[in-house]
């Protein structure tokens, strides 16, 4: 390869990087990208929408539930961890992944597939996460929840560690007959495992923050009409802009050498370039959020159900990466209607005509009303009175979805804090 085609390479390289960086940030990461490129640049003129005296924080548009940000939250711990740069990026990619509950829901070949990364560093990024606080963040079930939770106590050596260990599916199955057959256990150290089990942390996210907290966000979309036309501000539009000041251009008619006009000549065209890139995301983000909102509009104008929609169907629909899908919702708010929420909130995986989420918020909810611990069959049964007709065998696996333990396990459980 010569060096004309390598210096074609890694400039194109670096502008991918630039984009997806862009692409990915936020009203308050793209307010911070702008005003260093304007800095570097002096073509580039960096003007404020806000009055003078005043910081970005004081024009916070609402305030929303600290739940909401937990990947920040993780990502502030990452950041204090020694990791490489590549490791790091996945690392924070996949904190934007883990559930309200502390659970990852994608495999290791899903995130390598959002990644473009090898499966060696997926999985260094996520034993990173996994040795965050607190512990059990980033499992991906309750028994490797668990081992986390008893890594962190130095419980290796405990009876209730090994019963986890070999037997974590049985036990989060209520199969407490078979395990102490299997393992040749008494009573009593039966008894020992489930009391010192049912100490541990199921749902370790909640922990992590209160989800009565508020915390300020500013909305990167602000949509004032979805019907009979969508009609859409960005947030950063409010904030500030950015443009490119002609009337330096005269600094190149001035320039003394020709070391001069080729400095100020490239600086130009970066200052332009960088000028297409925040365009081309707005085009692009302006078109993905059309399609969502007018998608998901009887969700949001709160007269249907949310349907199925996923990063892998838009990416199909708009002929791009699920990674760049990705990037272009995390850490995006919508304001719509005075109700401010993250625009991951209007994703959702099928179930039929309904969607999962769906389904298992209302699944949640039935638990949750409970007067008592209720089997999957009852709650199947309760569904069918919503006119939602799912097997108990499907309650089952999307309660799972859900972080929610079975009814035997839940009455065991309750039954030792009691």
């Amino acid at each position: 390869m010569d060096n004309q085609n390598l210096q074609q390479q890694i400039h194109q390289f670096q502008v991918n990087i630039l984009y997806q960086k862009i692409l990915h940030a936020g009203v308050f990461d793209l307010l911070q990208i702008c005003t260093n490129m304007a800095e570097e640049n002096p073509f580039l003129e960096f003007e404020k929408k806000y009055p003078e005296g005043t910081s970005f924080t004081d024009q916070i548009f609402e305030n929303i539930t600290a739940d909401e940000t937990l990947g920040e939250r993780l990502k502030m711990q990452i950041a204090y961890m020694n990791l490489e740069t590549t490791i790091s990026e996945v690392a924070n990619f996949i904190a934007e992944l883990i559930d309200r509950d502390g659970y990852l829901r994608f495999s290791i070949d899903e995130i390598c597939e959002m990644t473009k990364k090898d499966v060696s560093i997926v999985k260094k990024a996520l034993d990173a996460i996994q040795s965050l606080e607190p512990p059990g963040i980033g499992a991906r079930n309750y028994q490797e929840c668990f081992i986390l939770q008893m890594k962190a106590k130095k419980m290796e050596q405990s009876l209730a560690f090994r019963v986890i260990s070999a037997y974590g599916q049985e036990f989060m199955s209520g199969r407490f007959s078979y395990i102490k057959k299997k393992m040749k256990l008494k009573e009593a150290e039966l008894s020992s495992v489930i009391s010192d089990i049912g100490k541990l942390d199921p749902f370790p996210a909640r922990s992590l923050i209160s989800s009565q907290k508020k915390v300020p966000v500013f909305p990167d979309f602000i949509i004032k009409s979805i019907e009979p036309n969508f009609v859409m501000e960005f947030g950063e539009d409010r904030v500030f802009r950015i443009f490119v000041n002609e009337g330096y251009a005269g600094l190149l008619k001035r320039a003394n050498s020709v070391g001069d006009r080729n400095y100020l000549n490239e600086k130009l065209r970066q200052a332009r370039r960088f000028l297409i890139y925040l365009e081309n995301r707005k085009i692009f983000l302006e078109k993905l959020v059309s399609y969502i909102a007018g998608y998901q509009k009887q969700f949001i104008i709160k007269k249907g159900a949310l349907k199925p929609l996923s990063e892998k169907g838009l990416s199909e629909k708009f002929n791009c990466s699920c990674s760049m899908i990705s990037r272009a919702v995390a850490n995006k708010f919508v304001t719509f209607a005075g109700e401010v929420f993250p625009l991951k909130k209007l994703f959702s995986r099928p179930a039929g005509n309904l969607s999962q989420d769906f389904i298992m918020d209302e699944i949640e909810e039935i638990i949750r009303n409970a007067d008592e611990p209720l089997s999957d069959r009852k709650i199947s049964e309760r569904l069918k009175g919503k006119g939602i007709s799912i097997a108990p065998r499907t309650v089952n696996k999307y309660r799972r979805k859900k972080s929610i333990l079975n009814s035997y396990i839940r009455r065991s459980l309750n039954s030792q804090v009691e």
